[in-house]
């Protein structure tokens, strides 16, 4: 009972203090703008922590963990590209800060012109990563905090959902933003505390490496420990998966000095490095103490070994590195409605931005109790996951990347970009369908890079159409 109370009183009172900013802020900004991209106005550090806390999510706190329990250095491996990412938007990132886009379709409509079907296909690829990623949060937190509290599953996905909903509702990405700041604070000093206390349990970091076997402690050669079927799929999963991502991409819209895009990225991918050596050097020092423990549970056996004040702290940390997610996740989802189904396929254009604000906190309820119903009666979709980031780079690396090489030409076509969504679905189907040794995802991208090329070249801009029409007639 004092272990539950304690756990409680800390996650609340992390919960509370951070609720509280975002009251504080959902006062000050209060119009749809604020809702969407933080007002354009978010500060370096603001953004830098929110690209960090939404990227760490419980996958960071149970997988990584797990996987430097098993594999050792394999785990950099994986940061590599999940930082990889950060780095290669870094390179595009003052440019789509200029552009003062506020989601993926609106990026497509820039390169491609208006079309409500590019806008719905669009829509469809960029929202299942974020809700994929709601689900699976809310099913891996209630799974971690169950035995901890002896409270049914279902009870903690609800209750974990609502409080991950009230840090939306106040005024969108400018709360979400500012509160993700201050978990990433919380987690990188918790993150700092608990491997002082493993390295401590572990009798010090001399006794830890004696005590671990030398394959998954060798530098640089365990980093292929997992083998190089499961790096590549990892490079095709998080790499398209991560430059489709439309939640980094509002953070990128979100800054409010464009000469600071660039760095907020790479800021954010030496932070996403530290959490990966975090992971494996925690993944090292339980290893050492329990060597015969299942990978997924070396974080629990971890958890349940600390003292109790600590604990307490700890699952803090844990709640608000998920919540910081969770709210992430809820608020992108909320965005493609409002913005590009009810602004551009339904056109409500009427719509004044203190109407469009009640509506997207309407849109937020609605989400998250679909994502509730979803994580409570599929738990397993946390295999899933994958899944989704597997379609959504299919279908939109290609529209993105080739339209922003060739945005200043006339040769990709709305035609050739819908084409392109359509066959990277279907390439992707193809290529799990075949169950190859080659990741179904490389059919997926290959499908849609190849037919956006060879439909664009074989058509034409519907205004460069309609001008030859007037000129016939």
């Amino acid at each position: 009972m004092n272990r539950v109370f304690y756990i409680v009183l800390a996650t609340a009172i992390v919960l509370l203090g951070s609720g509280a900013i975002s009251l504080y802020i959902g006062k000050r900004c209060n119009t749809s703008e604020d809702w969407d991209v933080g007002g354009r106005s978010l500060p370096l550090y603001v953004t830098v922590g929110s690209q960090f806390a939404t990227v760490m999510g419980g996958g960071m706190l149970v997988a990584h963990v797990g996987l430097g329990y098993s594999s050792g250095w394999a785990t950099l491996t994986y940061g590599l590209f999940l930082s990889g990412v950060m780095f290669i938007l870094s390179f595009f990132a003052k440019w789509f800060r200029s552009q003062e886009f506020t989601t993926i379709p609106d990026i497509l409509e820039r390169f491609y012109g208006k079309s409500k079907g590019l806008t719905l296909a669009a829509v469809l690829a960029t929202i299942i990563v974020p809700f994929g990623w709601i689900c699976t949060q809310l099913v891996a937190v209630s799974k971690l905090f169950s035995s901890l509290l002896g409270v049914s599953p279902v009870i903690l996905i609800i209750i974990f959902a609502i409080i991950s909903l009230l840090f939306v509702l106040p005024a969108g990405l400018a709360s979400v933003a500012w509160t993700d700041f201050i978990f990433s604070c919380l987690m990188i000093v918790v993150s700092i505390g608990s491997l002082v206390f493993a390295f401590n349990m572990g009798g010090g970091v001399s006794n830890i490496f004696a005590n671990i076997p030398p394959d998954i402690k060798a530098f640089p050669g365990s980093m292929t420990s997992v083998g190089w079927p499961t790096i590549l799929l990892w490079m095709f999963a998080i790499l398209p998966g991560g430059l489709t991502n439309q939640l980094y991409y509002q953070r990128i819209g979100a800054i409010k000095d464009i000469k600071y895009a660039k760095k907020s990225l790479i800021y954010s991918g030496l932070l996403i490095l530290f959490a990966e050596f975090w992971a494996i050097y925690l993944g090292f020092s339980i290893r050492s103490m329990a060597p015969n423990l299942q990978p997924e549970m070396a974080s629990a056996w971890f958890l349940d070994r600390l003292p109790i004040w600590f604990l307490a702290i700890y699952s803090g940390f844990l709640v608000a590195t998920i919540i910081s997610t969770i709210d992430s996740a809820i608020h992108a989802v909320v965005v493609n409605f409002t913005t590009d189904i009810l602004g551009k396929v339904i056109s409500t254009d009427s719509m004044d931005s203190k109407k469009r604000l009640h509506t997207s906190r309407v849109f937020a309820v609605g989400v998250t109790a679909a994502a509730v119903a979803i994580a409570v009666l599929f738990p397993q979709a946390l295999k899933l996951l994958v899944l989704t980031y597997a379609f959504s780079a299919s279908v939109l690396l290609a529209p993105i990347f080739l339209g922003y090489f060739y945005k200043d030409s006339d040769f990709l076509t709305i035609q050739g970009a819908i084409a392109s969504m359509i066959c990277g679905f279907l390439g992707c189907i193809v290529g799990m369908t075949l169950k190859t040794s080659v990741p179904y995802v490389l059919f997926g991208l290959v499908s849609s890079f190849i037919s956006l090329i060879l439909v664009s070249k074989f058509t034409k801009r519907e205004s460069e159409a309609a001008e030859e029409k007037i000129d016939f007639q």
